[in-house]
């Protein structure tokens, strides 16, 4: 129904307005009555009518100042004018102010009845006409965002483009890649029993955390299938895309469906060389998916190994990794031996094979935590140590030392079902005694031995809440123990929780407390006898 508001500083005509005319079977409803001007602009915001009826003469703001600033200010909100004065100055005026119609008085219920009729149907010409630029709208940018799909599509997979062409779609599209990185994303299930997953979905989400992560940052996806996808981010900073990546991944790693790997092109500024970049992003890629404490990874941190050589290693790794996954002792130690000695006959140098162990050596750390859903927690002192890989100083101790490490990682017995008790407990433990520290997951993570992905993703399943969200509501206790029974200011407050950033502070305060800080101590106050 349509919200009427009726104005006029007669209370006699304002009631009979209201109950001579049968508004309900007009679609109508009188929401407000204002006894002038000012009155009914006061009521505006609040009541927020469709119709203001309005008389012309009444003291402090007439009719047609209304209406002016109505047009002004809200112009969705139609006007009807109630005048015992017709006149032509009048009339000039309120078609300026776009009054939708005048009644004379003595008002009759027919004339106003269909002023109203009149009313409503420019109401539903604006609203048709609404919905229809927003419609033009929507369709004209869904049309942009899939031309800008297509020329991203033909210059990530190298259809052949001329320098002008791209110069000239670019400019057309709104589209700047002076300044680019290119990354691709990675979604998989978490285990076998997720392999019905939706991952298409799974990959929008991770899409939509990398935009938020992103701040503002021009990105554009190009999709490519329902696991994976490529992202063109115009930015210049490797370090910083690096490190908004690895805050996306480790947010995902608190959901407990699937796990997201990011490969990290080079900065480049020729779109013409987005092929390029995308090749850089998808070796890195191959490598991150292997690392459970590098699920982000930049090509210009892999091992200085030929292109040619850098899939045939990459693929061997993927097979590595799957045989671990099966407990396959003798398949594994067959393709390590493969490994290795592809690599010999590559002749590429000890340092750069020790790189490629280092990847090897993080995924089964990380099959030490986590293997078919059941936790691991080895001592400390069982852990296998990485000095061992990094003293190695020939291909035949890297090898050897892998050898050993495979077999005993397979051979590692399941650790006592309190462990993973024990491991939450220390993490909110320490939260509770450094909360005021500049705590972070990696920190955490360190403390009980585990991946932060890892850690992240066990902290979920076990308390229901995000670590980060845990670290929060903690600090935020205090705040409020603090703000009652003390006076220091709110800053201060802030600091002393581990929240240097007052404003943020209380941005989370409101959103675990309902209530601004002030606001907190203030109800407080009120309660106290």
């Amino acid at each position: 129904m349509l919200k009427i508001m009726i104005v006029d500083n007669e209370a006699t005509i304002r009631k009979g307005l209201v109950h001579c005319i049968r508004w309900e079977d007009l679609g109508c409803i009188v929401a407000a009555q204002a006894v002038d001007g000012v009155d009914a602009l006061e009521q505006l915001p609040l009541v927020r009518p469709d119709v203001v009826i309005s008389d012309i003469r009444m003291p402090g703001m007439d009719g047609l100042e209304l209406a002016r600033r109505i047009h002004t200010e809200t112009p969705w909100i139609k006007v009807i004018i109630l005048t015992g004065f017709p006149d032509f100055e009048y009339a000039q005026r309120a078609i300026e102010y776009c009054v939708a119609d005048f009644v004379l008085k003595p008002t009759s219920v027919e004339s106003l009845t269909q002023a109203i009729h009149k009313t409503k149907a420019l109401i539903a010409e604006d609203r048709s006409r609404e919905e229809l630029a927003r419609r033009l709208a929507n369709e004209s940018e869904e049309r942009l965002e899939l031309e800008r799909g297509m020329l991203l599509h033909n210059l990530l997979h190298r259809v052949e483009l001329s320098h002008l062409y791209v110069l000239n779609r670019m400019a057309q599209l709104g589209l700047r890649l002076d300044s680019y990185h290119v990354l691709r994303l990675n979604v998989a299930p978490l285990s076998e029993r997720d392999g019905g997953t939706d991952l298409l979905s799974c990959l929008r989400q991770a899409q939509a955390i990398l935009r938020d992560s992103l701040e503002g940052e021009p990105l554009y996806f190009v999709p490519h299938g329902d696991q994976m996808c490529y992202a063109v981010v115009c930015t210049p900073d490797t370090a910083q895309l690096f490190a908004r990546c690895t805050e996306t991944v480790d947010i995902i790693g608190s959901m407990p469906r699937f796990s997201l790997s990011v490969g990290v092109s080079g900065h480049f500024t020729d779109p013409l060389l987005m092929a390029d970049a995308a090749a850089q992003a998808d070796r890195a890629a191959q490598f991150a998916c292997y690392s459970a404490e590098r699920p982000v990874e930049r090509a210009d941190r892999l091992p200085e190994i030929p292109a040619q050589v850098l899939g045939r290693v990459s693929d061997d790794l993927g097979l590595l990794k799957s045989a671990i996954e099966n407990h396959s002792f003798s398949a594994s130690q067959e393709i390590l031996s493969r490994l290795f000695a592809f690599m010999r006959k590559s002749r590429l140098p000890v340092d750069t094979m020790r790189s490629v162990c280092l990847y090897v050596h993080q995924f089964c750390i990380h099959q030490l935590f986590l293997s078919y859903d059941e936790i691991r927690l080895p001592a400390q002192s069982e852990l296998p140590e990485l000095k061992k890989l990094l003293d190695c100083h020939s291909d035949a101790q890297l090898e050897r030392t892998l050898q050993e490490l495979i077999a005993r990682m397979l051979e590692q017995p399941d650790g006592p079902a309190d462990d993973v008790s024990s491991v939450i407990r220390t993490v909110q433990n320490y939260v509770v005694q450094h909360y005021a520290d500049d705590l972070s997951l990696e920190q955490l993570a360190g403390l009980v031995y585990l991946s932060p992905s890892y850690l992240s993703r066990l902290f979920k399943r076990e308390t229901g809440e995000t670590l980060s969200s845990y670290i929060q509501s903690i600090r935020i206790e205090q705040a409020k123990s603090l703000l009652r029974v003390t006076t220091l200011k709110t800053y201060e407050i802030a600091e002393r929780i581990g929240i240097p950033d007052p404003v943020y502070f209380s941005r989370i305060f409101k959103k675990v407390a309902g209530c601004k800080p002030k606001d907190f101590r203030r109800q407080i106050r009120e309660e106290s006898p």
